[in-house]
């Protein structure tokens, strides 16, 4: 009698405690997850999706030679991390490959997509992303890129930007930079969204000496197109000695041997200290240059600028000058 009641006594032990321990576990349950680690949450927006890449453009792609890259299409600044990289990393022509992307569809679900393979790129444009969508690369997606525009970025500011930043007018994320620029100093950059899927886009730049943004906006962009930043362009004014630009288009080099460049109060007699002078300083024919003043704009702001070069002397008088003005010199500024 005694040893029945202890056996329904352990028994009864033994089952509490399995209780206990399988309440603590998450057995056979994947939450919204089915077999296969897909959200089945109506639609999915919250997960990372799944899709699948068919290679049929008859190319071999691999990490060594090519690639395959994906980037929100918003993006300007660069492919970003290869899907495909490293020399034993690859995709054979006709064969088919699964890859996760690293965000969900509720924070981005249009993508530009590349790959690389046989000396030739294939490319995808604005393809709105579904979980479990099959892509398929083809001969007919060839593009080499050259519809992109390339523009070039010229700093006249007298500041050094430490970063550059290129985003469609509709986008709020400025994404990532293009690089830096060093005052009177030009980048030439290649935008990496065609003129199809966007046309105006808004630029900035960065300064850390002092910490000030310089933003141009509503830019429409097109293929070689030059776009100059001076002081004017400053989100924030400040208080430091003003900035202009000259822009020689004399057609002769200018230098500070055997001419120069100076500025002086419209009322002064003398044209004091050169802004370009010695052997080695100079301004060349067709370019531009970002000159600090010696001291703050008066109230009547008005100076005499003369360039010297080829044995000429190009003044201009009883100019109103501005923070961050371009002054262009051409033959028509010829003193006689």
């Amino acid at each position: 009698m005694i040893k029945k009641r202890l056996f329904w006594i352990m028994t009864f032990i033994v089952t509490v405690m399995l209780v206990l321990t399988l309440g603590g576990c998450d057995i056979g349950n994947k939450s919204d997850d089915d077999e296969n680690g897909n959200n089945n949450g109506g639609g999915g927006g919250g997960i990372n999706p799944n899709i699948t890449i068919r290679n049929n453009t008859g190319y071999d792609i691999d990490g060594w030679n090519g690639g395959l890259w994906i980037k929100p299409s918003t993006v300007a600044s660069s492919w970003g991390s290869g899907l495909i990289f490293g020399y034993s990393d690859q995709l054979d022509a006709g064969a088919s490959r699964t890859f996760t992307l690293s965000q969900s569809l509720s924070v981005n679900n249009v993508y530009d997509f590349r790959m690389d393979g046989g000396g030739f790129s294939f490319r995808k444009y604005g393809v709105t992303v579904s979980n479990g969508m099959t892509i398929t690369f083809s001969t007919s997606d060839l593009n080499d890129g050259s519809s992109q525009p390339s523009i070039v970025l010229q700093n006249r500011s007298g500041k050094a930007f430490n970063s550059v930043r290129i985003k469609p007018t509709t986008i709020s994320d400025w994404g990532g930079s293009f690089g830096s620029i060093s005052n009177n100093s030009d980048l030439s950059i290649t935008i990496l969204i065609p003129p199809s899927n966007y046309t105006v886009f808004d630029i900035q730049m960065e300064s850390t000496n002092p910490t000030n943004t310089y933003t141009k906006n509503n830019v429409t962009l097109s293929n070689g197109m030059t776009l100059i930043f001076t002081s004017a362009d400053a989100d924030n004014s400040t208080i430091e000695l003003p900035v202009i630009v000259i822009q020689n288009s004399t057609g002769y080099d200018i230098d500070g041997w055997n001419g120069g460049l100076w500025i002086k109060s419209s009322t002064s007699e003398s044209w004091g200290s050169g802004l370009i002078f010695g052997y080695s300083d100079q301004l060349d024919a067709g370019k531009s240059r970002a000159f600090s003043l010696s001291q703050p704009l008066s109230s009547q702001n008005l100076y005499d600028i003369r360039l010297s070069g080829g044995g000429f002397n190009f003044i201009k008088s009883n100019v109103t000058v501005t923070e961050g003005m371009i002054l262009t010199f051409t033959t028509s500024d010829l003193s006689q």
